[in-house]
């Protein structure tokens, strides 16, 4: 079995079902939970987590939880927290009582966000993940060296570096792959591998740039703490490679190098155990 830990879905740009104003989606056409489906059953993907789409209004969680209720054997959702709404605050404490929800999102890209990090107003985001033994998923562009006071303090909490540290093949990269290989030290932090079409220079289908840094992650985590994902439709919208050949990064070029009950841990195995989502 193979589960994709983060992909995006949409609907069309409707009075009744309106985008974000000015937003812009990943593909000039919708992707709704259907073609999706189709594009999964292609590369052999079986299931997925949705993280709702930029075109929604305040990333709302409405569409990925209308997939995942039509098609619960195949969807879950990884809601997005908005710091901006007051509302998501009182939401916290019951975030995975809401229908098909797996986890929690949270984006630190922005400037007001990481000074919101340095002053405490993420803790109670820690603490109703730790409660509910809820994972978060951290995005950060700068790589995810500012999280580490945050697990020195709540090492309990279930934490998923996004985007593979968003290690891109610049003068960066290798301060974010060892910043990676330093969590590796808090055993609660996992690794999205993930987006890894866009975080390689390298062509496809081997994106060969990208193994000598699987390579050392997994050195530091073990597979058990490392889950695949395509972000899909990023990386189709930024024409980076087919579905099937971001699988294969991992399912076929990893599996050159890494034991097959390693594959498949990253494949499926860990995103199951993360996201409470067993196999039926």
């Amino acid at each position: 079995m193979i589960t994709d830990a983060q992909v995006h879905i949409w609907n069309a740009n409707t009075p009744d079902d309106p985008w974000d104003p000015g937003a812009q989606s990943h593909l000039p056409d919708p992707m709704p939970a259907e073609r999706m489906l189709g594009l999964m059953d292609e590369a052999g993907i079986d299931r997925a987590a949705i993280s709702p789409a930029g075109v929604a209004p305040n990333r709302s969680p409405a569409c990925a939880q209308a997939a995942a209720a039509k098609y619960p054997k195949r969807f879950r959702v990884m809601g997005w927290f908005i710091p901006k709404l007051p509302e998501q605050y009182k939401l916290l404490p019951r975030w995975l009582e809401q229908p098909g929800m797996c986890s929690l999102r949270l984006s630190l890209n922005e400037p007001e966000h990481q000074k919101m990090l340095a002053e405490g107003a993420f803790v109670p985001v820690w603490k109703a993940c730790i409660d509910q033994t809820m994972a978060v998923a951290v995005w950060t562009r700068s790589g995810p060296a500012l999280m580490e006071p945050v697990m020195k303090k709540y090492p309990q909490l279930t934490y998923i570096i996004d985007h593979f540290a968003w290690a891109t093949p610049d003068a960066a990269r290798e301060g974010k792959v060892q910043a990676m290989e330093s969590l590796a030290r808090f055993r609660n932090v996992h690794v999205k591998v993930s987006s890894l079409p866009l975080v390689s220079g390298s062509a496809p289908p081997e994106y060969e740039d990208l193994h000598p840094l699987i390579r050392r992650v997994h050195a530091a985590y073990g597979a058990e703490r490392l889950m695949w994902a395509s972000d899909q439709t990023q990386t189709m919208g930024k024409k980076r490679g087919t579905y099937i050949q971001n699988a294969d990064i991992i399912r076929k070029y990893a599996a050159a190098y890494l034991p097959a009950a390693d594959v498949q841990m990253m494949m499926h195995g860990t995103a199951a155990r993360v996201f409470k989502w067993p196999a039926e």
